[in-house]
């Protein structure tokens, strides 16, 4: 979020008077001239050369402004008019977020620019720029090395720089997410049509969130009501019949607010061709459609200053045309309760629990038969106190319990023929120290214990982080300890793939956790038209849990078998060019070292970058904004068993490994946006823009997109066009 230095108040009614006058500058006090001054419902004003404006208002009344400067974050403020006023303005060039306050690096709000954790965030502004509408386009988009493929049964899953699905943290407003296949989560759930901004921390976030967060976290913050009331209505239609409509109402009655948020998304089933050296299809794979929808309520009360209840829930359901005879149909519910009680100005105090279930079920539409195949239940609890000895000394403590259930068909079942059902329970201990001094000079460590009900010890997850400043430059220097407890699936699992002793995985309740060591260093650069950063990274993680085959009893079995290295280097640049041009270069080099049988298994590009060329105009009442963005991603070499065989010495069967190359590709993406009397906004995209289609697609690597596909998309601020007709009446 920018950040404004003149905060504008109700000026009390005195006597008519007409006119509003000042100066804008940035917040290094260079003016800014040609800005744009608008009224809502009324005329405009440019600055002139030295930033001056002036306006003048035809009756005393309270007015929303909004001022505008290309590279800039925009200003909106209502304010009174009833005598000759002069404000001076600061706006912040957009590139520079350290201003933002957020929360995932330290569990508590802070500001950005004062984290030693290495910290992105990718704003609601950045996400519209570019048209994303899921959680894979807006990382694809703004981070490299990130990389969604799909696996058996054509589940979404990714790959974060050598980092899998079940080694990311997903959060929705810090809270877990019930529901995985193929080690993902369900990503269809996280919906971007009411998001704030996405904060990514990656490296071991354990000491923080426990297990499954030792490659990093994504925290997806919504947004909460602001106005007296707002509406905002949209929809989007793209290829392949792509159909998403959306809805968000809020309310805010000073103690009291509301925010309702739906959405629904339907889209066909189409299929990516294999093609051999002469171009007839060899193989189709299906990418299945289907419908869901999503609904979601939070309300807020604030009782009295420092204390405030909110309550959430949410609905999930999607339905996946797998086939003409079966539907996978997903449903989950989700509540949740937070109490925030500020003791005094140094001691705050906050309650939480969350509720979230999640089914995994097939439907026969001939039959109308329904089957559960799959049910995972959170139930998490925590309680956290902060207390600030002064401003930059901050001690937090806090405990949680955590309990899951799961029921899966790829368990044992009861007597009665049910799928048996498994639990764990965690209950856990955390304290992090915040400290600051010499305005250079930030330091945050912690410890956090997990004791799980599967293991006999509690796990320690131990972090530091520094941060060195002296402007315009920033020196981060983190160590953490990650480690990701065996899912209930890998201890339990005794799955016949056939039901006829086809192939059999059996789980291992022996299996010990995922344990790593993981380093950070990285060096920011920050002015009001330019930033650089450059990140290095190394994890160390022992214990690597995956599945080893016997072929002679064509089963698997859940092992600890290896350890893995992963080390990469991140460079990020953006500055704001003249004319209203913006520029971001991102490029990432990723080391990563899983070595099974003597081979390395990893599937991560060494080498991946993201550009983004944008444009912005502005007028009184009209604004575009034109964004190209790209993804570069090199080729890799990876290996893949190709059978088995007999070892000669040890008569055990040991895998034959063959090396399969995966081609370097690039994708490019070019969004217009259109926005009128600030309150309606017309999108118009076109994605993969030269129509890269590989000659054969793998599920596991490589690009999924069918060729050229195109997207309109329309939103409107009903609130907000009201009130500019209101003005002009």
């Amino acid at each position: 979020m920018w950040t404004v230095a003149v905060c504008l108040l109700a000026l009390p009614s005195l006597l008519p008077a007409q006119r509003l006058s000042g100066v804008v500058h940035d917040a290094a006090g260079g003016v800014l001239p040609l800005a744009t001054f608008q009224v809502q419902g009324g005329k405009g004003a440019v600055t002139d050369v030295d930033g001056r404006f002036q306006y003048r208002f035809a009756r005393p009344g309270t007015y929303k402004i909004s001022i505008r400067y290309m590279g800039y974050h925009p200003y909106d403020a209502v304010i009174s008019i009833h005598k000759d006023t002069a404000v001076d303005f600061v706006m912040e060039p957009e590139h520079n977020q350290l201003g933002e306050v957020v929360v995932t690096g330290t569990r508590t709000p802070k500001m950005l620019k004062d984290i030693p954790v290495v910290t992105t965030v990718i704003s609601e502004r950045e996400i519209e720029k570019t048209g994303s509408m899921t959680i894979a386009d807006v990382l694809q988009t703004e981070i490299p090395g990130v990389e969604f493929g799909r696996q058996m049964d054509g589940q979404v899953v990714m790959n974060m720089q050598g980092m899998g699905g079940s080694d990311i943290l997903f959060l929705i407003d810090g809270e877990k997410m019930a529901g995985e296949s193929m080690n993902n989560i369900d990503y269809e759930r996280l919906n971007m049509d009411n998001v704030e901004r996405v904060e990514i921390v990656r490296g071991a976030g354990s000491a923080l969130y426990g297990s499954n967060a030792v490659g990093g976290v994504v925290n997806i913050i919504t947004k909460e009501a602001d106005e007296p009331w707002s509406l905002n209505l949209n929809g989007r239609y793209g290829s392949h019949n792509e159909q998403r409509y959306g809805a968000t109402l809020g309310f805010n009655r000073g103690k009291f607010s509301s925010t309702t948020n739906a959405s629904y998304k339907f889209v066909d089933t189409y299929w990516l061709d294999s093609k051999d050296s002469v171009g007839n299809i060899v193989e189709s794979s299906p990418i299945y459609g289907g419908r869901n929808l999503n609904v979601n309520q939070a309300f807020r009360y604030d009782f009295r200053p420092g204390l405030s209840l909110k309550l959430r829930g949410s609905f999930y359901h999607r339905e996946r045309d797998y086939s003409e005879t079966r539907k996978n149909r997903y449903y989950d519910g989700s509540a949740g309760a937070t109490l925030n009680y500020e003791i005094n100005d140094k001691a705050h105090l906050r309650f939480n629990y969350a509720f979230d279930l999640y089914n995994k079920n097939n439907f026969y539409p001939v039959t109308e038969l329904t089957t559960l195949e799959y049910r995972n239940v959170y139930n998490t609890a925590n309680v956290q106190f902060d207390y600030r000895f002064t401003e930059k000394n901050i001690l937090t403590v806090g405990a949680e319990y955590f309990n899951e259930s799961l029921l899966s068909n790829q368990f044992d079942t009861t007597e009665n023929g049910d799928w048996m059902s498994y639990g764990a329970h965690t209950a856990v201990a955390y304290a992090q120290h915040d400290i600051s001094f010499q305005e250079r000079y930030f330091l945050v460590y912690g410890l956090r214990m997990d004791y799980n009900s599967q293991f006999k010890l509690p796990h320690l997850s131990p972090k530091v982080s520094f941060m060195y400043k002296i402007n315009p430059v920033s020196i981060r220097l983190s160590y953490a300890g990650g480690f990701r407890a065996p899912s209930l699936k890998e201890r339990y699992s005794n799955y016949d793939m056939g039901n006829q002793g086809w192939f059999i995985i059996y789980g291992n309740p022996d299996l010990k956790p995922e344990k790593s060591q993981n380093a950070t260093l990285s060096l920011e650069y920050a002015r009001k038209s330019a930033s650089f950063t450059a990140t290095g990274y190394y994890s160390y993680t022992r214990d690597k849990i995956t599945t080893v085959y016997n072929e002679r009893q064509d089963t698997a079995f859940y092992r600890n078998v290896y350890s893995s290295h992963t080390a990469g280097f991140d460079a990020n640049l953006m500055f704001k060019l003249p004319y209203g041009f913006g520029l971001k270069l991102s490029y990432s080099y990723v080391y990563d070292l899983q070595k099974v049988d003597g081979v390395n298994a990893s599937y991560a590009r060494p080498h991946t970058g993201v550009l983004r060329l944008d444009y912005h105009y502005e007028k009184s009442w009209y604004q575009l904004g034109v964004s190209l963005s790209g993804r570069v991603l090199s080729s890799l070499t990876q290996n893949n068993i190709a059978g088995y065989e007999q070892d000669p010495e040890t008569g055990m069967e040991v895998a034959v490994y063959e090396e399969t190359r995966y081609p370097a590709y690039t994708l490019w993406k070019l969004n217009v946006n259109q926005r009128f009397m600030d309150a309606v906004s017309l999108n118009v995209g076109i994605d993969n823009l030269f129509n890269y289609r590989p000659q054969a697609y793998d599920l596991v690597s490589g690009s999924l997109s069918p060729g050229i596909t195109f997207y309109v998309s329309l939103s409107m601020d009903i609130d907000d066009l009201t009130r500019f007709f209101k003005r002009g009446r």
